[in-house]
């Protein structure tokens, strides 16, 4: 009891300090000095967005100075290795990304530059199987490490290359024990390694070590603008100079500035920003405690609905990859989103997890997101703020981790390649099980349990099914990765909570059980990489609360039943990258009244969209890179249709011509791409903004003067297009116009000087064009001069 007792006590003053600070804030409120209302559109950019989006002066320098090291062809002993050091949250990893980007960088080692995170936890075997999957694509699923050895050997023999080692920690002697892997490297390659300890680098006995500096403070004025999107301008003096002396409490330290930027960027009264300045947590001595100090602000300042959502993510491992949509689906399996009458929960965890990115706690992953998958990442120091909001709630890596009576309070449960037995009793009051490894064993039987929410094995070798998983009859969310099962057991129906379920990178089983039909409040299926599978039973149309259905990259399914048009409150239907499905049923057991979303990009067997399938609110339709030949007429009588894509449709005779007139039209067509077959355009083209590779296509209709809306148009590879339309001048709208490849354009209308928002203009790869609207060269100079930014190549 007694340690129960200290345990409360230590919480309490943890929420005094934060009802302090609030209360600060609040008794500053001044309502007679509001923010200026900026007239300026403010973006919605990650507020952990790119450096090189910032133009930092000093970290290009920064940039120039170590890829100069990097392409330095000195081969003495430890010259290959290059060290980035820095506080938490200065900048190494970003400084790393933007340094493989370097042109100079990609041009040496071609596509030979790999990218290992390293864990907390350092593990030879975990490491070898980390390098292996990056070098060779292909996972570890039990390989022994001296295969994987051999193969990451024979990849990198013979060719230099670049591997970045980000956030390494570890000493000398675990150095040396990865490296004798590395031995047989090829003459030119290099390492490039961030880590926050100076001695860590002296450890592996590097040459060049580039210490990052702290931002000056215009520089993290300017950070801080472009983090906010605020404008200096509409600011006023007052909050310019208030604003300025907290940035000077952040210490340069760019996560602290991108943090409290996302602090201020909601904040419009300056007694707010007052209050903000003389917060007691600006009161510690060390920088390092002053990024703290921010993240510990931002969080008092997140939305209370904001602050569970945020705190959840603790359970994750640190570098470990977030999907939104599967992360927006287990914040509702623990009743974290309270909708109102008529709004989708799906729709308020979009809006939540937006909101945590503009305050600054997700950076998006460029490299990983795609299409309609959104991956985001935590910065490790604000992934320690979530751990330390939950105190003792959360349990990660048993061993160094667990505290007694920690079975009591343990609600996120973190298990990560444990090689003991792990104690039951831990999962009594458990909500949320992580696991990363599938062989991870229990000191007894799993019992029943009420309080189990949502799961996550997210397997990094292929493993059997874990039957205990559907002992959890509450259980409204569960993902399995990497799993071989021949059958999936019928006690899934036994999950009648269950609301998202998961299956990644599975193999064995061919269909899913008939009793998934049982699932009555299941609202998300997803199929990914299922290589076995052939189709679904026809019961999945008893999930009447299914609102999305996701099929990818499944080589073997054949086709889906007729019974899914029973689903009516279906919202997005994906069957992507299926090789094998040539066709949709032609007649669905009833209407998709609720589809928006209907996307079968790269299943390129598929050859005809039924005129049958008719979506009455559809608003995106994905065909690109498949078969098909022609588009059903109902695709022109969707008034909500907003963007089609086409790209990659080299069997497409025609579109449909539309029934209406050419201005009553939906703006619906997004990309015509790689569609060689197209010879015109109709009157019903709707809203273009992106014509590629149509081989054939000689001319643009006039009737593009009623696009008054349209921002952006690019032209790109249409060797057959002889001109532009003379109406063009009439885009009132058009911001940038791109045409490449379009050699048999000789000269550009004379109305496009009256374009009043054309902002840039993009001309490559047209040679006869290019000449003519050379930099002060020939009449047709004198046409495009008024354009600001102008690309001639």
């Amino acid at each position: 009891m007694a340690h129960r007792i200290k345990d409360i006590k230590a919480e309490y003053n943890d929420i005094l300090g934060q009802r302090r600070d609030a209360n600060a804030i609040r008794n500053n409120l001044q309502v007679d000095h509001p923010m200026q209302k900026s007239n300026k559109i403010i973006g919605e950019a990650s507020m952990l967005s790119n450096v090189e989006e910032s133009k930092i002066a000093i970290r290009d320098r920064e940039k120039d100075k170590i890829v100069s090291k990097l392409l330095d062809s000195n081969e003495e002993e430890n010259f290959w290795i290059v060290s980035i050091v820095g506080l938490g949250g200065s900048g190494k990893t970003t400084m790393a990304k933007h340094i493989c980007h370097v042109y100079e960088i990609k041009e040496l080692f071609k596509n030979r530059i790999f990218w290992v995170h390293v864990s907390e936890e350092f593990d030879v075997q975990k490491l070898i199987g980390k390098l292996y999957e990056t070098i060779t694509g292909k996972k570890p699923d039990y390989q022994p490490q001296q295969q994987m050895v051999l193969e990451i050997s024979e990849e990198l023999s013979g060719n230099k290359f670049l591997l970045v080692l980000d956030a390494w920690h570890t000493d000398r002697y675990e150095w040396g024990q990865f490296m004798v892997h590395l031995q047989d490297r090829s003459p030119g390659s290099r390492i490039l390694l961030t880590t926050r300890d100076q001695k860590v680098a002296e450890a592996v006995e590097c040459k060049h070590i580039h210490d990052l500096v702290f931002l000056s403070d215009s520089d993290s004025w300017s950070l801080f603008l472009k983090s906010s999107g605020l404008v200096e301008n509409d600011l006023g003096s007052d909050f310019t100079q208030v604003g300025k002396d907290i940035l000077k409490r952040c210490g340069g330290v760019p996560l602290a500035i991108r943090t409290i930027a996302g602090v201020l960027r909601e904040k419009t009264e300056i007694g707010t920003w007052r209050a903000i300045r003389g917060s007691e947590l600006w009161n510690v001595e060390s920088i390092t405690d002053r990024v703290f100090a921010s993240l510990k602000l931002s969080y008092i300042h997140l939305a209370d609905e904001l602050k569970q959502c945020f705190t959840f993510c603790s359970i994750f491992p640190k570098g470990c990859l977030i999907n939104k949509d599967h992360l927006a689906a287990q914040w509702m399996a623990h009743g974290f989103i309270m909708p109102m009458k008529e709004e989708h929960p799906e729709d308020i965890a979009s809006e939540y997890f937006d909101s945590l990115v503009k305050a600054g706690f997700f950076l998006r992953d460029t490299e990983e997101s795609f299409d309609f998958i959104s991956v985001y990442k935590m910065h490790d120091l604000i992934h320690d703020r979530a751990q330390y909001c939950e105190n003792n709630k959360v349990v990660t890596s048993l061993a160094r981790n667990m505290i007694t009576n920690q079975t009591h309070t343990c609600r996120y449960l973190s298990l990560t390649s444990e090689t003991e037995k792990v104690k039951r009793g831990l999962l009594d009051k458990v909500r949320a099980l992580y696991m990363s490894d599938g062989n991870i064993s229990f000191d007894k039987p799993v019992k029943k349990s009420c309080y189990v929410r949502s799961v996550v094995l997210d397997s990094k070798n292929l493993t059997p099914f874990p039957p205990f998983l559907l002992k959890f009859e509450y259980l409204g969310y569960l993902e399995i990765c990497n799993v071989e099962c021949k059958k999936i057991p019928e006690a899934i129906s036994g999950c009648w909570n269950l609301q998202s379920l998961h299956f990644i990178r599975y193999n064995g089983f061919v269909m899913l059980p008939e009793c998934i039909g049982k699932l009555k409040k299941l609202r998300t299926l997803e199929l990914d990489i299922v290589d076995d599978l052939e189709g679904l039973p026809q019961s999945i149309g008893d999930c009447q609360d299914l609102q999305s259905l996701k099929i990818d990259c499944c080589d073997n399914l054949q086709g889906i039943p007729a019974s899914i048009g029973k689903i009516e409150n279906l919202r997005m239907l994906h069957i992507t990258s299926c090789s094998a499905l040539r066709k949709l049923p032609s007649k669905p057991c009833g209407e998709f009244n609720n589809l928006q979303i209907l996307n079968l990009a790269d299943c390129n067997l598929l050859q005809d969209l039924p005129s049958t399938f008719a979506c009455p609110v559809l608003r995106t339709l994905n065909l690109s890179r498949t078969a098909i030949t022609t588009l059903p007429q109902w695709v022109t009588l969707i008034d909500t249709l907003e963007c089609i894509e086409l790209e990659g449709c080299t069997k497409l005779v025609e579109l449909p011509k539309a029934p209406a007139a050419f201005g009553m039209l939906p703006e619906w067509l997004g990309a015509i791409r790689q569609t060689p077959m197209v010879d015109s355009l109709p009157q019903s083209i709707g809203r273009i903004t992106s014509l590629m590779d149509c081989d054939n296509l000689e001319q643009l209709a006039e009737e593009i003067q009623h696009l008054t809306s349209l921002g952006d148009l690019s032209l790109i590879g249409c060797p057959a297009l002889t001109a532009l339309p003379e109406r063009i001048g009439k885009l009132s709208a058009l911001r940038s116009l791109d045409v490449r490849r379009c050699s048999a354009i000789q000269r550009l209308p004379e109305s496009i000087k009256q374009l009043p928002s054309l902002k840039r203009l993009t001309i490559r790869g047209c040679p006869d064009l290019a000449k003519r609207y050379e930099t002060g060269v020939w009449e047709g100079w004198q046409l495009v001069s008024h354009i600001p930014n102008l690309y001639i190549i």
